[in-house]
């Protein structure tokens, strides 16, 4: 029996109140955070004050910086979601203003986000497996190329002496072995058998679904690993893939660049990616909505470390999460209502197997094919209809009669 998705839906009235009362409890915390450490460092007042001044000019390019960083992220949604008419890049723009905006702010960010951007997805018939691993792959580029990023910035500033003495050589160390311990994931994560592997702990884990048989759960890590491979292309596409991801980080550093001058504070380029790349990673702590207080705290403590004021810092950290959070999720709310209201020919689609976390929707497979077909090519009526279809089969030929 078929079944609509819900999409961009809402969700049920007591999950809401809950994520509600939790995001509050969040920017609560945050704000309380934030207060307390400027309290400390100096007080509120001077880092008001600081923010009276800062110049909109250089507010007005780090909203452009910011714009920027999501084309790129576009640009890297579109290319692992593949190029169909459906998804173009306007909409792969709205979607990674859900994902990367709106979702960045959620409780249980990112996971949060990703529900909401394969929801989309989905409901413009993509292919189920195909969606969650475009999602899971563009997470993954987007962490490993964060912390490439922090990892060279790193080297960089302990070569240019910009680190105190006794910070370089633990520093160098410590960013060495993150490179390599991004390289050995990447070579390990490309391996069959680690797919195979994660496919059989995957039906462990699920211990209250039936398992298939041993020889199911090698096919459909199989499948899942050719279709993994043709998400990502050719070396050359992983490449782009790679390169598009660094764009966005590091315009959304350029952000920080323009908000931190707009407060009248200049750092290296070295130094302000390394409070940069801080401040981002200790935003991915759960249950603190876009890492609200955290953020706020780490980016002007690692500035302040490095001989930067904190109270035009602390400015700076303010007007960067205005331009590169609240925007942004803003504009991914708007967004969101504006991709539910576009509805698409496959609105009702086939659910999954039962116990079969990679089944293949094959229901949207068959319509795609059946849309996509050339004015000379011949479709099946029965490949495009499907077993549940309300369309007519075709009745099987007469027997002869001897």
């Amino acid at each position: 029996m078929a079944t609509a998705p819900q999409g961009l839906s809402t969700p049920p009235k007591r999950v809401r109140h809950r994520r509600l009362v939790l995001t509050l409890i969040g920017l609560v915390a945050g704000g309380v955070a934030i207060v307390v450490i400027a309290e400390l460092a100096g007080g509120v007042s001077d880092a008001v004050e600081a923010l009276r001044d800062v110049d909109p000019r250089w507010v007005a390019a780090g909203l452009g910086c910011e714009a920027v960083s999501y084309l790129f992220i576009a640009g890297h949604l579109r290319r692992l979601t593949g190029s169909t008419p459906r998804f173009g890049f306007g909409a792969a723009y709205q979607l990674a203003l859900v994902v990367y905006g709106l979702g960045i702010i959620t409780p249980a960010s990112p996971a949060e986000g990703l529900a909401l951007g394969a929801a989309e997805l989905r409901r413009r018939g993509m292919p189920r497996r195909r969606v969650y691993l475009a999602l899971g792959l563009s997470e993954w580029f987007s962490t490993g190329t964060l912390y490439a990023i922090a990892a060279v910035d790193l080297l960089i500033a302990g070569a240019l002496a910009d680190l105190h003495r006794d910070e370089r050589l633990p520093a160098i160390i410590g960013a060495a072995g993150v490179l390599v311990v991004l390289v050995l994931l990447t070579v390990v994560a490309s391996r069959r058998t680690t797919v195979e592997i994660a496919t059989r702990l995957w039906h462990r884990v699920m211990f209250w679904r039936v398992a298939p048989p041993a020889y199911v759960q090698m096919q459909q890590a199989a499948e899942l690993y050719d279709e993994g491979r043709n998400v990502l292309g050719s070396r050359w596409n992983r490449a782009v893939l790679v390169v598009l991801v660094a764009g966005a980080w590091l315009a959304d550093g350029l952000c920080l660049q323009c908000a931190l001058v707009a407060a009248g504070v200049h750092v290296s380029f070295d130094v302000l990616f390394l409070a940069y790349s801080v401040g981002i990673i200790a935003a991915e702590i759960p249950l603190v909505p876009g890492g609200f207080g955290i953020t706020e705290i780490a980016m002007p403590a690692v500035l302040h470390h490095y001989g930067v004021p904190f109270a035009p810092a602390l400015a700076g950290a303010l007007v960067y999460r205005a331009l590169g959070t609240l925007a942004p999720a803003g504009i991914g709310a708007l967004a969101a209502l504006s991709l539910r209201s576009v509805r698409h020919p496959s609105e009702i689609l086939d659910p999954p197997e039962a116990g079969d976390p990679w089944a293949r929707d094959d229901r949207a497979d068959r319509t795609d094919r059946a849309q996509s077909a050339e004015p000379d090519e011949t479709v099946d009526p029965e490949d495009a209809a499907g077993p549940d279809s309300p369309l007519p089969r075709a009745a099987p030929p007469p027997l002869a009669c001897p």
